[in-house]
């Protein structure tokens, strides 16, 4: 027997890594307090680079060599003993085994083994593994595999793709920039488009190194741009040297190597995983899949996890999965090439219609909050069944699908699905759906997103389609509520009190909902003792319902009515509305209760209240795109600009809005004011202001309002004044109300925002101040003149 030789045969690696030393330091520390760090990750994510540059900082602790294994050209797990042999220079004699020779000859000596790509042969690399450090404490053991070893003494490290979420400084984008280099000297980004590109292409490709290599390397004849508009082609476009290892020279290979060796079964799952957009759950898979036994699927599907085709994304009451795009396209290829394509499409978007249903069904009680939550984590997976049925011709599967999304979706700002039923309605109408009317219902939530006209025809339609046979419906009365509502939003108040009123007189869950909506219209039209008088009952009926959507939406519009009575009241109400939205998510609500609060506060002297709270309202529909809604906040705020001396700011949004008939309609006292600030101003600076606000936009006017909001509180004390430590005025608002005592629970209620984006506001003064509890935080407030010992609650 040859004895190993001393210092290893370790290569110098070719480029240096990028955004990996957290990760070496930590498989350092791992190979240093263990014997076996096995480094698992999915093809082309780097776990050779990472291997080699880890061993490279190891190599000064093993005076006895640093001694690479190269596993990938083994084709057979009986010949990984000849390979370590070979590598490490020993040379078997007599009857041993070649494993007993190896163990023989490095036991005792410090020294470090690197058996790279143990995928194929997993069990002789473990076995090989187990009897080498079974004979010697001495040795060390880095491994790398798309797949655990499951060996004893094993660690795993897992190695994920880099980062791409922080745009152009991440470390997908600072590698491509590298790389590119390398075959273009000159290469930078220097303009907006540029980078824009280099992001996309760094995302579409998962962060994962090799595709980055292969994509930057062809900045040597093509752009950016021309690069990220052929990814769709990425197996064929991203090659690599035909020198290089035939598993990485290209994107195929490199997933290809993984997908080889999987057994027909597991091909078949990952295949139908492939379907899936954005994720998906154990049973959803089951069902797609048409596997009735879950543990078996289970076993599957934990199998690919471990081999890195599949990503485990583990929550505190479920595991949700997914497949890197890359992964995904490929998987999508094989199982088209295998005539499987379409029924698997076809059972994917027949799973989610028939969820979609079931989940509706629920909607609007007590699950209301896990029928949401199913929509938002499944949204790309409804978006692609509707899509494929809907190019597929299946318009029934279409349908059931964007009618069901969007009549659950709305209620959480997801408006996108309302344009998937609006999309849908001349296929249907003509293939006579069976549940036609619900799509129709659907497309009447239009009206939140500047659409009332044809959200009212639409919901119209509905109501004449309920009394037709062969046709499924909503709930009696739900589709005249809906066309009141977009009745409403066309200015027909008394159509919207007289569909209301009828909904409010049938029987059953509508009853909940109407009663609120009627009361609305009511103290809309001036009929407050009547609104006031159906307060109590409404507020009863949305609590007996169960639904915080409902509950939310009818203390909002209780408020209303109280506002004109009994403002205190009304106040009071509002709280408890805001506390159901924070408590429950329903951020539906968020900017209709700032806004309305901010009306009242700003009535009843108190403007800087009101100048924070329209601030949120504007926020919240602009994140929902609820464009109605966010028209009418932005017409109520030119009077208040004029209340707080700032005439010019009141006339350039009011301006602004001009174009915006509703807001006049919304807003009846706008004209009025109009005449004033002209006549305040002076006609040459009246059109200089107005010239300003007509060229604004709508997103321009919102950003122009929060401006001149923002100002305006400064200027009366509720800003930060100097901008001490750079806190903005919403957290010097918070500042001061949590020197002043308030909880986080107080500070959301206070300010009309949800518990959790308070804390996060508290969170970032104390790192904007360098403290780290409320107690050093009130110490600098008082220390900075934000407050003063005798302050009480500013709210």
């Amino acid at each position: 027997m040859t004895a190993v030789p001393g210092r290893g045969n370790l290569p110098r690696a070719p480029t240096s890594l990028v955004g990996r030393s957290e990760a070496i330091a930590t498989a350092a520390s791992v190979v240093r307090s263990g014997r076996l760090a096995t480094l698992t990750g999915p093809g082309g994510v780097g776990k050779t680079r990472l291997a080699l540059a880890v061993a490279a900082d190891l190599v000064d602790e093993f005076p006895d060599g640093v001694w690479l294994v190269e596993l990938a050209p083994v084709a057979d797990g009986a010949a990984v003993p000849d390979a370590m042999a070979a590598a490490l220079g020993v040379t078997p004699q007599g009857v041993d085994r070649v494993i007993d020779a190896v163990a023989e000859a490095v036991a005792g000596r410090r020294l470090l083994i690197l058996l790279d790509n143990c995928e194929h042969v997993l069990a002789a690399a473990a076995a090989a593994i187990e009897v080498v450090l079974a004979r010697s404490d001495s040795p060390r053991v880095i491994a790398t595999s798309r797949e655990l070893l499951l060996a004893s003494a094993e660690v795993v490290v897992p190695v994920p793709p880099l980062g791409f979420e922080a745009g152009v400084t991440s470390d997908s984008v600072t590698l491509f920039v590298q790389r590119a280099r390398a075959v273009r000297a000159d290469y930078a980004i220097h303009d907006e488009q540029t980078a824009a590109a280099v992001v996309e292409i760094c995302g579409a490709l998962d962060g994962l190194p090799l595709g980055i290599e292969l994509a930057a390397a062809r900045m040597a004849a093509m752009s950016a741009t021309e690069v990220r508009d052929r990814l769709t082609d990425r197996m064929r476009l991203l090659t690599g040297p035909e020198h290089g290892p035939d598993r990485l020279s290209t994107l195929r290979h490199a997933v290809a190597w993984s997908y080889d060796l999987l057994d027909e079964e597991e091909r078949r799952i990952l295949g139908t995983a492939a379907a899936f957009s954005g994720g998906f759950d154990l049973g959803s898979l089951c069902e797609v899949a048409g596997q009735d036994d879950d543990v078996e699927m289970l076993r599957h599907l934990d199998s690919l996890v471990r081999k890195s085709l599949v990503v485990a994304h583990h929550g505190t009451e479920r595991t949700r999965y997914s497949l890197f795009d890359t992964i995904r396209l490929f998987a999508v290829e094989q199982l088209e090439a295998a005539g499987l394509g379409e029924i698997t499409g076809a059972r994917h978007a027949a799973f989610f219609a028939d969820e979609a249903v079931r989940r509706w069904e629920r909607w609007s009680g007590p699950e209301w909050r896990i029928q949401v939550d199913w929509v938002q984590a499944e949204l790309a997976n409804l978006r692609a069944a509707y899509r494929w049925a809907a190019e597929h011709g299946d318009v029934e599967t279409a349908t059931d699908v964007a009618a069901h999304a969007a009549l659950i979706g709305f209620s959480i700002e997801l408006f996108e699905t309302v344009g998937w039923a609006e999309a849908l309605l001349e296929a249907a109408e003509r293939a006579g759906v069976r549940r036609l009317p619900r799509l129709y219902a659907a497309a009447g939530y239009a009206c939140f997103v500047g659409r009332a006209a044809a959200a009212a025809a639409n919901a119209r339609r509905a109501t004449e389609l309920e009394g037709e046979a062969g046709y499924e419906s909503c709930e009696p009365g739900y589709a005249a509520f809906i066309q009141a509502l977009g009745e409403v939003y066309c200015g027909n108040l008394d159509r919207y009190v007289e569909l209301t009123g009828q909904v409010a007189r049938l029987p059953g869950p509508g009853r909940a909902y109407a009663i609120a909506a009627h009361l609305d219209g009511l103290q809309s039209a001036g009929r407050v003792a009547e609104a006031v008088a159906l307060a109590d009952d409404a507020m009863v009926a949305a609590r007996d319902l169960g639904s915080p959507y409902w509950n939310a939406y009818t203390l909002w519009i209780v408020g209303l009515a109280f506002s004109k009575t009994d403002p205190a009241r009304a106040l009071a109400v509002w709280d408890e509305g805001t506390a159901v939205v924070a408590d429950h998510g329903v951020r539906f609500f968020e900017g209709f209760l700032s806004r309305d609060a901010a009306l009242l506060h700003a009535s009843h002297g108190q403007p800087e209240r009101a100048l924070a709270l329209f601030e949120t309202s504007i926020e919240a529909f602009v994140r929902s795109g609820a464009v109605s809604q966010l028209v009418i906040t932005l017409a109520s705020i030119p009077a208040l600009l004029e209340q707080v001396g700032r005439p010019g700011a009141a006339r350039t949004l009011l301006a602004a809005m001009a174009g915006h008939p509703g807001s006049f309609h919304h807003v009846p006292t706008l004209d009025e004011l109009r005449a004033r600030l002209d006549a305040r101003l002076g006609a040459e600076a009246s059109e200089r202001y107005a010239a300003a606000g007509a060229a604004l936009d709508l997103p321009g006017a919102a950003a122009y309002a929060i401006d001149r909001l923002d100002a305006a509180r400064k200027s009366l004390g509720g800003g930060s004044g100097d901008g001490l430590a750079g806190l903005t005025a919403r957290e010097t608002q918070v500042l001061r109300l949590i020197a002043n005592g308030a909880t986080t629970r107080e500070v959301s209620e206070q300010l009309f925002i949800s518990a959790k984006t308070a804390d996060n506001h508290i969170q970032h003064i104390y790192t904007k101040l360098g403290v780290t509890n409320r107690a050093a935080a009130t110490r600098w407030a008082l220390e900075h003149h934000v407050v003063h010992p005798q302050d009480g609650d500013d709210g």
